[in-house]
């Protein structure tokens, strides 16, 4: 399973950062926000969907399944990128970037599907940070690799090196499946709808129940919080004027020092924080820090303008007469 989320995490990486250099070169940072909204519509779209196929496959049929349509549509995006046409290329620019969002959440489900099918409760708890970390080690393998991967092959052509790490992902989810056929059910859950809403609404009695209402808002106020830093990241970036292929570059880089900095950060800080603090009180520390930092900008950013005023005011009255 480590494996795996480590090979399709590449893929993903590699495809988001070539992605992104070829909308801010086609459109500029003025078309995320329409990615972000049809990438919400195409998310929900795709669980109606997952759930779908869980009633027409079995499981095991179903996460091969997801997980060989993810490269497919890859290749099909590479001669749209090659063709000269304007409105084609434009259309599979645009096309290319929503097919990254749904990678994350297909790919996501699959992961936490297939995880919980091979580990029970208790094993759960201990392999599925150790399976997660598999982005982690994605970020310092897929970002150092993808300046060299673009100077061999072009920004194009990424798509490609992508679909082939989707596919060995895909093999190795096949192979997991086939050799764990008893963790996987051939049919539907034992428990009917009604069955299974009265099961979980009695395990959300009594205390249980307080929680869901901040995990909800707190799943809610995450991504809004992740797309404004996104935006404003990529903006940025955009107005430096750098070229698509310099643009995926930079963020290759950038995702593998990063990298490097979450997986030092989980091998020493993460488990001493929580055994000390707890998992919600250390769960705080990273909106908390986020807001920090960003209080810090934006106090920069104020004192810079009033200084390059200041000056500007300075140079004005010594000029004048």
């Amino acid at each position: 399973m480590f494996a795996f989320y480590t090979a399709t995490s590449v893929g993903l990486l590699w495809l988001e950062a070539s992605a992104v250099g070829l909308l801010l070169g086609e459109y500029g940072a003025e078309s995320l926000p329409w990615i972000y909204i049809a990438g919400a519509v195409l998310g929900s779209g795709l669980g109606f969907l997952y759930s779908w196929l869980q009633k027409i496959m079995s499981l095991r049929r179903t996460i091969v399944a997801i997980a060989v349509l993810i490269p497919t549509p890859l290749v099909l995006f590479r001669f749209g990128l090659e063709n000269q046409a304007i409105f084609l290329y434009g259309v599979t620019v645009f096309i290319l970037r929503l097919w990254v969002e749904s990678i994350y959440i297909l790919n996501d489900l699959n992961t936490a599907i297939a995880a919980n099918q091979l580990f029970n409760i208790r094993e759960i708890k201990r392999t599925y940070p150790i399976i997660s970390s598999g982005i982690l080690l994605a970020d310092v393998v897929s970002g150092f690799s993808l300046p060299f991967l673009l100077s061999w092959f072009g920004l194009a052509n990424v798509t490609i090196a992508a679909a082939i790490m989707f596919t060995v992902g895909a093999g190795l989810l096949y192979y997991l499946s086939e050799r764990y056929k008893q963790a996987f059910p051939d049919g539907r859950s034992e428990f009917g709808e009604d069955e299974e809403a009265r099961f979980i609404n009695k395990r959300l009695q009594g205390q249980q129940r307080s929680y869901v209402v901040p995990l909800i808002a707190f799943f809610l106020l995450s991504p809004i919080l992740y797309l404004l830093i996104d935006f404003q990241f990529l903006s940025a970036l955009e107005s430096q004027n750098l070229s698509g292929e310099n643009i995926a570059s930079f963020i290759g880089v950038f995702n593998g020092v990063l990298g490097i900095c979450e997986v030092l950060l989980q091998w020493f800080a993460a488990s001493r924080l929580i055994e000390r603090f707890g998992v919600f009180a250390s769960a705080t520390f990273l909106p908390m820090g986020i807001g920090g930092v960003g209080m810090v900008i934006i106090g920069l950013a104020i004192f810079s303008l009033n200084s390059f005023s200041e000056t500007k005011y300075a140079f004005l009255r010594a000029s004048l007469p």
